[in-house]
Parts: structure tokens; sequence; C-alpha cells
């Protein structure tokens, strides 16, 4: 041996070692390792860079590439969403479908981009069929790293094997050459997991040795908070909008979602029209909706004395704003006309007339028109007090033509047990919410004339209350909505491609500090909810309208991601989850699978290389809007690309020094003699164990050398030994370090390392027995 050789050996050994201990980034590794090769003799400097121009660095970057366009265009989750219909299946079938997709689609796509896309409707079949995700996850992270290989494009140990015997001058691998086996091993896989890999899964999440639960995915506590209700015959909220029918601003809900006829509208709008029937998934707190279930909180009566009484207290009169009014500037809410000077506004007209739709946003300015009602001493005191000006008494008549019907006089019962009972009339919220005014209340035979807000109710009030009679009537039938059983999957549905929900926080530099979301007109404007607010350390979902935003408050918002874009782009917020507020590109949908189609088929007749068609395949993406330039550079996993440019190199410099020799020559002293079939057992044991710990790009280039050495000398074909190396690269599946598919699904699905094990060494072991039998069928030794 000689002392370049063992000079190289410690080069590699110690990098094997940084890559097992993991205390350095794999790619850094691979520059140290490429520098080391370089500084000490044992490649040129054109060999050295050769790695950043080889085919197979530029072929991976390009899928990474046309992988993010097929995701960013939807139809990776199109694709998935099919799945759902078998949420209600056995834990076999759920695990074989998703096995199998997870299979297939890293046939065409990148393994770990599969993962990702395909981990959001995991979780959902876990939640929907109330299964552990620990159940789930794991089978579907082994379907992915099975089907890897399925191509000579699906995985980078695929494109690494065929780019070396390129190099050496040998017959390549055809795209479909590996498809054989690695449909062999997926079908064996599969079939252990079904039948003995679940019966070694954990049953759920455990306990950290603390003794103390894992994290909280959730800390809003959303899925607790999620709730149903339907629209019944008879309901009178049926044919009214959303927001007509009062549940946000009465309840302190958010209707995230309705089903209709079997079809889920997710983030219905305002104007949304309520159809009998309609299942609404709300928001909130479902206790308050049950505190005001059932008619006996409030009683409708027909009670014509009562209203008399009001009309002869109480009169009403045009005005208008005088030109040194104090109430200038000043808005609705601001000007406590009813608390200090007991009137109460019935209509708010400009200057010039028109109405002004808005009044509690309005701010007072001289020449505006007021209709006012109160007692007449108070209506003059106002005119006294140059409060306002030409004040014109109106007759009786001629309120619903002022009014525009909405003065109408309605007289509600207040009977024993009601929730509104020992409340204020601004605790009651009947004037923010159905805009109805309580005129006067009847209490034992003495009328109280225009009420102050802090006024409280009692039991056996008879409340006069003036308003429009469809106001009362949507009042009756938020009274007969009730709570239905709890669904486990309904935070499962909340999310689609075109609808998300995410966490924004107020920026450094917001300058919202101080107002509310009612100040903000926060829904009219981004057209999002606010479904809570967290606060030090706590969730709020009540009067988050009237609620001062303060510094270092989080807001959990949902809505059309389209919409949430806008959010993000507010210099107020800053949105934590970028990735929630991507609108899918669907209507680029058709380039990207053309793309994707000709890049496989120009690949398989041979048109152009397979670098070529990929380099093609993601300039064609970005020109056809697939993505832009920044998500094409923010898709490629430059750590892999990076690792691979400087470890292929290394191979070379094996070949030069004679060290692939020597291996070679060691493993032909080892099982030389016994057969073709026992090279290939021994060169794949050693890749798979390899494979647990180390880099799979690292390691092929690490074993292709020892292989092509081997087959020279026994005058084995080299395409049987290098498919050997790239199918036995991909069987990671016993350690989750080995790859990101694992660790992706690891936090999730709750598993511990030894999860991996249990299930990863016997079907490493199920892999190897069927790998090792099949090879030498479909790839003759001789």
């Amino acid at each position: 041996m000689t002392v370049q050789v063992i000079l190289l050996l410690i080069i590699v050994g110690m990098a094997l070692i940084v890559f097992i201990g993991g205390w350095l980034s794999v790619d850094l590794v691979g520059l140290l390792v490429l520098s080391a090769l370089a500084l000490f003799g044992f490649l040129s400097p054109e060999e050295a860079l050769a790695g950043f121009s080889s085919p197979a660095v530029v072929t991976v970057w390009a899928m990474f590439i046309i992988s993010a366009g097929l995701n960013r265009t939807g139809i990776a989750h199109q694709i998935g969403q099919p799945l759902q219909r078998f949420a209600k299946g056995s834990e076999v079938l759920l695990m074989v479908v998703l096995m199998v997709t997870a299979s297939i689609l890293s046939a065409l796509i990148n393994t770990t981009t599969v993962a990702a896309i395909l981990l959001p409707t995991a979780m959902d079949l876990a939640r929907r069929s109330g299964r552990p995700p620990a159940r789930l996850l794991m089978p579907f992270s082994l379907g992915c790293l099975l089907g890897g290989p399925f191509t000579g494009i699906s995985t980078a140990p695929n494109i690494i094997a065929t780019d070396i015997l390129h190099s050496a001058g040998l017959k390549t691998f055809k795209i479909f050459d590996f498809t054989p086996i690695t449909t062999v091993t997926v079908v064996a896989g599969i079939f252990f997991v079904v039948t003995i890999g679940r019966f070694l899964l954990p049953a759920g999440p455990e306990k950290d040795s603390d003794n103390s639960r894992l994290p909280d995915a959730d800390p809003y506590g959303l899925d607790r908070h999620l709730f149903t209700t339907r629209i019944r015959p008879g309901s009178t909220l049926a044919g009214r909008t959303l927001a007509e029918s009062r549940l946000g601003s009465a309840f302190f809900v958010t209707v995230v979602a309705l089903q209709r006829k079997g079809v889920l509208i997710l983030a219905p709008p305002p104007t949304e029209i309520l159809q009998l029937d309609d299942e609404l998934i709300m928001h909130g707190q479902a206790e308050i909706v049950q505190r005001f279930d059932g008619s006996q909180h409030l009683q409708i009566e027909s009670f014509d004395p009562a209203q008399e009484m009001v009309f002869q207290q109480m009169t009403m009169a045009n005005c208008r704003v005088s030109e040194n009014s104090p109430l200038l500037g000043a808005t609705l809410v601001e000007s406590e006309l009813r608390r200090l000077h007991q009137v109460h506004v019935l209509t708010l007209h400009d200057p010039e007339g028109k109405v002004i739709r808005d009044a509690r946003q309005h701010c007072f300015v001289a020449g505006d028109r007021l209709l006012l009602q109160g007692e007449k001493k108070a209506l003059e005191a106002l005119v006294q007090k140059d409060f306002v000006t030409e004040l014109e008494f109106v007759s009786r008549d001629e309120v619903d033509r002022l009014t525009y019907g909405r003065a109408k006089l309605l007289s509600v019962r207040i009977p024993p047990g009601s929730v509104m009972a020992e409340h204020s009339l601004l605790e009651s919220r009947l004037g923010n919410v159905f805009g109805l005014t309580v005129a006067g209340i009847l209490r034992g035979g003495a009328l109280i004339c225009m009420p102050l807000p802090n006024e409280k109710i009692q039991a056996g009030d008879l409340l006069v209350m003036q308003g429009a009679p469809r106001d009362l009537e949507i009042l009756q039938g938020l009274q007969e909505l009730k709570i239905a059983e709890k669904s486990a999957s309904l935070l499962a549905e909340l999310e689609s491609q075109q609808v998300g929900v995410t966490e924004v926080l107020l920026s450094p530099r917001t300058t919202l500090t101080g107002r509310t979301l009612a100040d903000l007109l926060f829904r009219e404007h981004y057209g999002i909810s606010v479904l809570a607010i967290w606060r030090k350390g706590k969730a709020f979902r009540t009067s988050l309208q009237d609620m001062p935003l303060k510094f270092g408050d989080a807001l959990l918002v949902y809505g059309q991601r389209k919409k949430l874009q806008a959010v993000a782009r507010d210099p107020d917020f800053l949105v934590l989850d970028t990735a929630a507020v991507q609108a899918p590109r669907l209507e680029k949908a058709g380039f990207a699978a053309v793309i994707m189609v000709a890049v496989i088929l120009s690949a398989i007749l041979g048109l152009v290389p397979i670098a070529i068609a990929a380099v093609a395949g993601s300039a064609l993406m970005v020109l056809s809007g697939a993505l832009n330039m920044q998500e094409a550079y923010q898709a490629i996993e430059w750590k892999v690309i990076f690792l691979i440019a400087t470890m292929l190199p290394l191979g070379v410099a094996i070949q030069n020094t004679g060290a692939a020799q020597m291996g070679a020559e060691v493993l032909i002293t080892m099982v030389g003699d016994l057969g073709p079939r026992w090279v290939v057992g021994t060169i794949f044991f050693v890749t798979v164990v390899g494979t647990q710990v180390i880099p799979t790009a690292a390691l092929v280039v690490l074993m292709a050398p020892v292989a092509l050495s081997a087959a020279s000398t026994l005058g084995i074909s080299p395409q049987l030994l290098m498919m050997t190396v790239a199918i036995a690269a991909s069987a990671s599946f016993a350690s989750p370090l080995s790859h990101p598919a694992h660790m992706l699904v690891m936090g999730p699905g709750g598993y511990r390392f030894m999860d991996y094990v249990k299930v990863g060494v016997p079907l490493t072991a199920v892999v190897f027995a069927v790998s090792v039998w099949l090879l030498p069928i479909f790839w003759p030794a001789y």
C-alpha cells in the first residue's frame, strides 16, 4: 500500500467520521474533501472542478426546479386529493394507498419533494380516519423511499450511477432500466409493511422521558374550538347572507366553511346566502352559542300600550350640525349623545343629503343632517347648547319614510332564566350586533324612557325596541341554532389549495398599535378573518374587533391565499409561514404537466441527453410562468448539489491512486470464487449499511470505483454491479438520519430512533433478499 493510498484513505476515513458524527454540514465536508484532494495532488484543477459541470449535477438541480413547478401549479396536490375518499377504509387499505401513491410519484418527482407534498394529505387521512399519525406516516415515508429508484431521473444515486458509467465509457442505463427491480421491491416492501411491519409501528405518540407530553402542534387550540350547526327548516336565517345573519358579531364566531349538498365551501364570503340544510363549520366558543339556545331568552310580544307610552314621551326631529358644534370631528360613539344627552340618532346624511352607511366611523362635519329621537326637552337642549340647528319636529306618520322602515317599535319580554337578565344594555349588544335600539323599558308599570347603556336588564322587563322587523327575526333564528356533535375531521377540512390559515405578527415598524380591527376595517380591507389573537401566552377569541392591538400580538388569520398575500405585502405585518400565502398557479398546471412529460419522453426516446432535457424543462417552467426565477433558485437543494459536485471527483481520485483496485481485490478474495450473486450480495450489504449514515450521493461515489474494478477483474457485467450500488444506496430505511423523508415525518408522527430501526431493519432484509435474487436475472453477470 503506497503512501498516497494511505493518505487518501485517511482523508476518506475522516470524511466518513464527520458524516456519521454530523458535526459539520455535509456540503461543507464535501468542500473540505475536494480541497484536500486538490491540494495534496490527487487531482488536477480540471479534475477537481469537473463535478460542477457533471451531467449528474446538472440533472439533479434541473429536476429540483421541475418538481417545484409541479408543486407550485397544484398538480401534485391534485394527485393527492383523491386519496381522501379512502379515509373511512381500514388501516391496511390506507397504508397501501399511501405507499403506492408515494412510490408512483417518487418515480417522477424528487423523493423529498414527494414527501413534503403528500405529508399534509397523509396527516388529513390520519385525522379523518381517527388513527394516530404514527400508524400511517412511517409507511408513507417508506413508500417514498421504496419508489425513489423507479426511473433513471427520480433519485440522485440513479443519476450518479448512470453518469459514472458514461464517464467510464461503458453502456449507460436508460430511464426505465431501474423500473423492473424497483417494481418488485416496492411490492415486496408494501407486502411486508401491511403484514408484519404495521405490528412493529408504535400505537401513537409517547411521553418524553420527563413524563411531559409531546409539544402541542396547535398552540391556538384551533381543533378544540371548531364546531358545526345546521340551518334547519323554518329558520329565519335561510335566504339571508352571512353578514345579515350577524353570526360573527352575535356569538364571536367565524364561519370558516359550510357544507352544502355534499360540497364544501371554504372561507365563504360575507355575501354568501344561507340555504336550508346548510351545515356551518364555525370557529369560536361553542358555549356562547349554546347559552343562547332556546327562545326563552327573548319572547316577542304584542303590547301596543307600551309602544304607545314610548310614542307619547318621545318625539323625532330633523336637524343639522351647527358651524360651532362640539360634535365636529367626533364620531357617533365619541359624541356620547345617548349617554350624555338622552337622544338617539336614527339616520345620518352628509351636507349634500347622501346617506352615510357606516355611521359609527363617520366624523361629524358642519351641515350633516341628523334625524334624532328623544324627549322634546332633550332635543331642544341640543339647540340651546349649539350642538345642532334648524330643529324641525316630524310627525309619527313621517317616521317610516324618513327611516326607511327601520324605526318600527317591537316589544320583547325578558323571561326568568334569560341570559340577558342582570346584564346591562351595553353588555346585551342588542344595538351593536342587531341594530336594535332600546327606546324604553316597561318595568313594574313604569316606563324608563331612553335608558342609559349601563341600565341593567331584569327578568320580567318588557323592552320596547326600535329597528327593522327583520333584525328581530334574525335574533329569533340565532336562538334556534343547535350545536351538532363535533367531528374529529373538522380541522383537516379547513385548508385547500386556495384557502389557508397562517399566523401573522405586528412588525417592528407597525403603525397599528392601539387601533382595533374594527377601526382598521380589517375584514373589509383584506377579505380575511381573524380567528384568534395570541397575547402574552394566551389565545383570545371573543371581542376581537374591539381589542386594541399591541406590539408583539400574533393574529391567526384565515381566508383565500391570494388575499393572505395582501397581508404579507403590508409592512405592518410579518407572515410567519410564507408558504401558506402562496396560492397555486392553477392556470399554469397544463404547461407544467406538458413540460414534465416532454422531459421524460425525450429521455426515453433518446432525443437529447437527460441533462439537456432537464435544463430545457426547468427553463420552460420559468418561461411559462409556473415558477419565477426566485422560486426556481429556492427550489434547488443546494446542499445536495454541492455534496454531489464535490464528491464526484473523489471517485476519480480513488481510481487514479489504485485504491479502487485494492478494494476490488479484497472483495474478490472474500467472495470472488463463490459466484456473481455473492459479489452482488456483498456490494449490496456494504452499500446499504453505509447509506444509513452516509449521504447517498457520497456513498455511490465511494462504491462505484470498487464495483467497476471488481467487474473488470472478474469479467462480470459492470451494469449489474452499478445497478446493485444504486438500488442499495436508496434502501435507507433503518435510520431517521438517512433521508429527509424520514426526518419530515419524525415530529408529526412522534417517532423515536428505535421505531425506525424496528421497521427499517427487517424491511432492508426483505429488499436485500429480493434484490440479490433478481438483479442477476434482470442483469445477467456474463
